[in-house]
Protein backbone atom coordinates (compact mmCIF):
# COMPACT_ATOMS: atom_id res chain seq x y z
CA UNK A 1 0.00 0.00 0.00
CA UNK A 2 1.30 3.28 -0.66
CA UNK A 3 0.50 6.74 1.88
CA UNK A 4 -2.69 7.45 1.06
CA UNK A 5 -3.78 3.62 0.80
CA UNK A 6 -2.47 3.17 4.38
CA UNK A 7 -4.28 6.35 5.51
CA UNK A 8 -7.61 5.47 3.72
CA UNK A 9 -7.31 1.93 5.64
CA UNK A 10 -7.02 3.34 8.49
CA UNK A 11 -9.50 5.72 8.53
CA UNK A 12 -11.58 3.07 7.29
CA UNK A 13 -10.96 0.76 10.47
CA UNK A 14 -11.57 3.46 12.72
CA UNK A 15 -14.78 4.55 11.39
CA UNK A 16 -16.03 1.01 11.59
CA UNK A 17 -14.72 0.78 15.35
CA UNK A 18 -16.96 4.22 15.73
CA UNK A 19 -20.13 2.57 14.01
CA UNK A 20 -20.02 -1.19 15.79
CA UNK A 21 -18.54 -2.77 12.90
CA UNK A 22 -16.40 -5.26 15.19
CA UNK A 23 -15.95 -7.19 12.57
CA UNK A 24 -14.73 -4.71 9.94
CA UNK A 25 -12.32 -3.45 12.21
CA UNK A 26 -11.09 -6.81 13.33
CA UNK A 27 -10.55 -7.87 9.81
CA UNK A 28 -8.00 -5.01 9.48
CA UNK A 29 -5.73 -6.44 12.43
CA UNK A 30 -2.99 -8.54 13.23
CA UNK A 31 -4.36 -11.58 15.57
CA UNK A 32 -1.46 -10.27 17.78
CA UNK A 33 -2.56 -6.55 17.59
CA UNK A 34 -2.12 -4.34 20.81
CA UNK A 35 -3.47 -1.38 21.82
CA UNK A 36 -1.59 1.17 24.46
CA UNK A 37 -3.93 3.76 26.99
CA UNK A 38 -1.53 5.63 28.68
CA UNK A 39 -2.57 7.19 32.29
CA UNK A 40 -4.20 5.79 35.31
CA UNK A 41 -7.69 5.41 34.85
CA UNK A 42 -9.85 1.96 34.76
CA UNK A 43 -9.64 2.37 31.03
CA UNK A 44 -5.38 2.84 30.85
CA UNK A 45 -3.16 -0.53 29.91
CA UNK A 46 -1.86 -2.51 27.46
CA UNK A 47 -4.57 -4.57 25.76
CA UNK A 48 -2.97 -7.20 24.26
CA UNK A 49 -5.30 -9.32 21.29
CA UNK A 50 -8.53 -9.13 19.49
CA UNK A 51 -10.27 -10.65 23.06
CA UNK A 52 -8.86 -7.88 25.31
CA UNK A 53 -9.31 -4.92 22.99
CA UNK A 54 -12.73 -6.49 22.54
CA UNK A 55 -13.81 -5.88 26.36
CA UNK A 56 -12.30 -3.06 26.20
CA UNK A 57 -14.37 -1.05 23.26
CA UNK A 58 -17.83 -2.99 24.51
CA UNK A 59 -16.63 -0.70 27.80
CA UNK A 60 -16.40 1.93 25.76
CA UNK A 61 -19.72 1.08 24.36
CA UNK A 62 -21.58 0.92 27.78
CA UNK A 63 -19.63 4.57 28.36
CA UNK A 64 -21.48 6.19 25.69
CA UNK A 65 -24.99 4.22 25.01
CA UNK A 66 -25.70 6.63 22.46
CA UNK A 67 -22.42 5.90 20.38
CA UNK A 68 -19.53 8.86 19.98
CA UNK A 69 -19.22 11.08 17.07
CA UNK A 70 -15.78 10.82 16.32
CA UNK A 71 -14.23 13.48 13.74
CA UNK A 72 -11.26 12.95 12.25
CA UNK A 73 -9.06 16.21 11.45
CA UNK A 74 -5.58 15.27 10.36
CA UNK A 75 -4.30 12.11 8.71
CA UNK A 76 -0.20 11.45 8.64
CA UNK A 77 2.02 8.41 7.14
CA UNK A 78 5.64 8.04 7.26
CA UNK A 79 6.80 4.70 6.03
CA UNK A 80 4.17 1.99 8.15
CA UNK A 81 3.09 4.71 10.64
CA UNK A 82 -0.44 6.41 10.31
CA UNK A 83 -1.60 8.69 13.00
CA UNK A 84 -4.81 10.33 13.25
CA UNK A 85 -5.78 13.85 15.13
CA UNK A 86 -9.34 13.72 15.97
CA UNK A 87 -12.19 14.45 18.26
CA UNK A 88 -14.55 12.00 20.00
CA UNK A 89 -17.91 13.66 21.18
CA UNK A 90 -20.84 11.95 22.96
CA UNK A 91 -23.69 11.47 25.64
CA UNK A 92 -22.18 9.36 28.72
CA UNK A 93 -23.97 7.33 30.29
CA UNK A 94 -23.99 9.73 33.59
CA UNK A 95 -25.78 12.41 31.80
CA UNK A 96 -22.28 14.32 31.03
CA UNK A 97 -21.41 15.67 27.79
CA UNK A 98 -18.03 14.23 26.77
CA UNK A 99 -15.67 15.96 23.83
CA UNK A 100 -11.75 15.24 23.96
CA UNK A 101 -9.29 15.44 21.56
CA UNK A 102 -7.54 12.35 21.00
CA UNK A 103 -3.73 11.15 18.75
CA UNK A 104 -3.57 7.58 17.80
CA UNK A 105 -0.58 6.12 16.32
CA UNK A 106 -1.26 2.96 14.29
CA UNK A 107 1.40 0.87 13.15
CA UNK A 108 1.07 -1.78 10.50
CA UNK A 109 2.87 -4.61 9.78
CA UNK A 110 2.17 -6.80 6.58
CA UNK A 111 -1.04 -5.27 5.34
CA UNK A 112 -2.46 -5.29 9.30
CA UNK A 113 -2.73 -2.78 12.10
CA UNK A 114 -0.23 -4.62 14.96
CA UNK A 115 -0.29 -1.60 17.42
CA UNK A 116 -1.77 1.22 18.54
CA UNK A 117 -1.08 3.96 20.73
CA UNK A 118 -3.95 6.07 21.77
CA UNK A 119 -2.60 9.83 23.66
CA UNK A 120 -5.93 11.92 25.12
CA UNK A 121 -6.58 14.18 28.12
CA UNK A 122 -6.52 11.58 30.46
CA UNK A 123 -7.55 13.94 33.46
CA UNK A 124 -10.42 15.36 31.18
CA UNK A 125 -11.34 11.89 30.51
CA UNK A 126 -11.47 10.75 33.55
CA UNK A 127 -13.67 13.62 35.31
CA UNK A 128 -16.00 13.14 32.41
CA UNK A 129 -16.08 9.82 32.19
CA UNK A 130 -15.71 7.98 35.93
CA UNK A 131 -16.45 10.79 38.52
Amino acid sequence: MNSEEKKAFVVSTWNAFGTGDIKAAFANMADNVSWLVPGNMPTSGLKRGKEEILKFMSGVSQAFPEGMKIEIRKTYCDGDTVILELTNRGKVSNGKNYENEYCFVFELENDKIRRIREYVDTQKAKDLLFS
